[in-house]
């Protein structure tokens, strides 16, 4: 993903406001970039080549594993150069034919696995695919969760990450507090399955365009789960560029600005009197999006004030975002935007007003099926599961609250200016 860039990059020459306002200059923050998904991307796949990925390559029924470096190949390969490496503690490149030996049990036979080193590998502007079965050795996910923390969450990216069940027959590592290992063969029985998961790093249209175009090729009936982490909660951003106004009081629409259409632009009627809008927000979660209660949210609000050349941060408002379901369609949401002018804002002067609305901590959940894939570390190995991934729910939960401390995920984002 982009940076971020600066909104408006030079001050804009107003015309018809007399010698009220001259020129605005450029707004405080940055708004996201407008990205559609490219026509060429590169794309880095990553095997994990450690002795417990074996299994998946043995059985013949109900097997997606072996199917999927030539799927890969294809989805990948039709948006621009892709490559194939394999990893263990080191990391291997495969050149285009050796790629097709990832199918094959010999090639399994690193005795360390460390995703830690193929993040510090990958490439943030490719899209990175990590294929394992989230077996790291000593345990060491936290360390993983870091890198993806400061590597790509900090830097506005996407991680999402797929669970496909397939059959197995191997061995399985580290099981429980002693470290144990089990032989394991789900034979063909789906309910016996074990999962492997796909890691997928990059831009955040490109992942989203990616789970969409993999949901679609799937064509054997194996358990999948999908998970999205990424600031976005929405399958596209929601602006003023696609707000419908409503409940309209003490504000009144003005263009005399020229703002980019994802900035309202306001006037006051009265500075001393209340304003409120309201907008019609419709709430598309994108595929693998965590599962959220909408009434347990948060809005994060920014005022600023013109100074000269400089805008200047307020350091009190009364703004009050509410949010409230329109009965009117399903998901169909109205946000009340509410404060007292001369409470929140510089009289005399134009003023920034940025919100964001996000959901809280608590309300923001894994989806189901992680909880149901995932085993206890301290009954593994009592009551031992190989249909299940050891500690499944705290892995990809603290990757979860890395991207809500990282990069605060918003639902909707409210930029609007109010002019004198």
């Amino acid at each position: 993903m982009k940076k971020f860039f600066v909104l408006i990059c030079a001050a804009i020459l107003i015309c018809g406001c007399g010698n009220k306002i001259q020129s605005v200059p450029p707004l405080p923050g940055t708004l996201p970039e407008i990205l559609s998904a490219p026509e060429k991307i590169d794309s880095d796949i990553y095997f994990d080549a450690t002795v417990s990925m074996k299994g998946f390559t043995t059985l013949a029924a109900g097997n997606v594993y072996l199917t999927l470096p030539d799927l890969l190949v294809d989805m990948c390969g039709a948006m621009g150069e892709t490559k194939f490496f394999s990893f263990g503690e080191q990391i291997h490149p495969l050149d285009r034919t050796n790629y097709r030996r990832l199918t094959a049990p010999e090639v399994y036979v690193e005795p360390i696995t460390a995703v830690a080193n193929v993040i510090d590998r990958a490439d943030p502007n490719h899209l990175s695919i990590i294929v394992t079965d989230l077996f790291e050795s000593e345990s060491d996910w936290a360390l993983v969760t870091q890198k993806l923390r400061e590597k790509f969450f900090a830097a506005h990216s996407t991680v999402a990450v797929i669970g496909i069940r397939n059959s197995f027959q191997g061995e399985i590592f580290d099981v429980g507090l002693k470290a144990a290992k089990f032989n394991y063969n789900s034979f063909a029985d789906p309910n016996r399955f074990r999962p492997f998961y796909l890691f997928i790093l990059g831009r955040d249209d490109v992942v989203k365009n990616f789970l969409r175009k993999f949901n679609e090729r799937q064509t054997l009936p194996n358990d999948t789960g999908y998970l999205l982490l990424s600031e976005s909660l929405t399958e596209k951003q929601s602006d003023f560029s696609d707000f419908e106004l409503d409940e309209v009081e003490n504000f009144y629409s003005d263009d005399t600005l020229g703002l980019d259409d994802r900035v309202k632009e306001f006037g006051l009627d009265n500075f001393n009197e209340a304003a409120s809008f309201m907008i019609n927000w419709q709430y598309e979660p994108p595929l693998g999006a965590c599962p959220l209660d909408l009434f347990e949210v948060d809005s994060a609000v920014e005022i600023f004030s013109v100074d000269g050349e400089e805008w200047t941060p307020r350091e009190k408002n009364d703004v009050r975002v509410s949010l409230l379901r329109d009965d009117r369609q399903s998901e169909s949401f109205l946000i009340k935007i509410s404060l007292t002018p001369e409470k929140s804002l510089a009289e005399g002067k134009m003023n920034f007003v940025r919100i964001k609305v996000m959901p809280t901590e608590q309300g923001y959940r894994l989806p189901p099926w992680i909880e149901m894939w995932s085993a206890n570390v301290d009954a593994a190995a009592r009551n031992f599961d190989g249909s299940k991934t050891l500690n499944l729910n705290g892995i990809l939960g603290s990757l979860k609250s890395s991207v809500f401390e990282a990069s605060r995920p918003a639902l909707v984002q409210i930029n609007f200016v109010v002019t004198p």
